[in-house]
């Protein structure tokens, strides 16, 4: 029984400390096939996807003005089937640049210091305004995105479809753009398939089916990616994926839960303890009469 204990109690301390060591070490990403950039701009579903992916990459923090985000898109005006992304951070979601945060496009990306900023946050290219310009400029600083994430700072990057996909228009793109290329592990972009189902994770979140079966969609992704399902199509293929990661070797070593949940864990084995304690106290009286 004492052994028992004690394995616990060690337990719980190393759960603790890899807490509260690795927490400056994981960084939350967001990647989905939907552009809630454009479906912000009119549809409540639209608003709902994009403040869950800004509240998981900021903790909470895009609308505070405590510290600002970084929106990549390039500065050309919409062309037909698409909206200029920014739009719905500055509109529908009451933004202000400057303040809540800073847009760059391909040509500023060289030179921007991420570690001002709380996420990286990455248009669609279909419904937004993101071309190929930026995703090469994206892809030219994984690195620095990967010490990025590692450092604690967020990336959400919304739908990129490319040549060929179904429900997509690949005007800004080319056959050879690496989408979603600047992500710090090997995921592909993949055609998609209506409807969609949110898991259990996703409600966690706070998005519903209605949420992502807002049309449209435009793409899915071959894998997971060691990050969670947030929802998947009619295939069973993941459509957005998330997770607060490490990144080592240019992949993510696994998803890392939530403060929320590391905290029940270690109640948990504390209650587990108090208890097992509570039955050696017990038993030694039993045994003393």
């Amino acid at each position: 029984m004492q052994r028992i204990m004690q394995y616990l109690s060690g337990l719980a301390v190393a759960l603790g400390l890899a807490f509260t060591s690795g927490a400056a070490q994981a960084g939350p990403v967001f990647l989905t096939g939907h552009d809630p950039d454009y479906h912000a701009q009119g549809q409540a579903s639209g608003i709902n996807q994009e403040i869950v992916a800004l509240n998981f990459v900021t903790g909470g923090s895009y609308s505070s003005g405590s510290i600002k985000f970084l929106f990549v898109e390039s500065n050309l005006s919409a062309i037909f089937g698409h909206r200029v992304g920014k739009d719905s951070l500055t509109g529908a979601l009451g933004l202000i640049q400057g303040t809540h945060f800073d847009q760059v496009d391909a040509a500023g990306l060289a030179g921007v210091n991420f570690s001002a900023y709380s996420a990286i946050v990455v248009a669609s290219t279909f419904g937004g305004m993101l071309t190929s310009a930026e995703i090469n400029a994206l892809n030219a600083r994984s690195a620095d995105i990967a010490s990025f994430i590692n450092a604690g700072g967020g990336l959400a990057a919304f739908s990129e479809c490319g040549v060929g996909f179904g429900n997509c228009d690949a005007t800004l793109v080319t056959a050879g753009t690496n989408l979603f290329g600047f992500v710090p592990v090997g995921v592909s972009s993949v055609s998609t398939t209506v409807p969609y189902t949110v898991t259990p994770f996703g409600a966690s979140l706070g998005l519903t089916n209605a949420d992502v079966n807002d049309c449209c969609t435009h793409n899915s992704f071959a894998s997971a990616a060691g990050l969670n399902v947030v929802d998947f199509d009619l295939n069973g293929v993941p459509t957005t994926l998330a997770g607060i990661v490490r990144i080592s070797d240019g992949g993510f070593t696994g998803s890392v839960p939530e403060p929320a949940s590391w905290a029940l864990m270690l109640t948990g084995f504390g209650l587990v303890g108090a208890a097992m304690r509570r039955r050696r106290r017990a038993l030694s009286v039993r045994y003393a009469c």
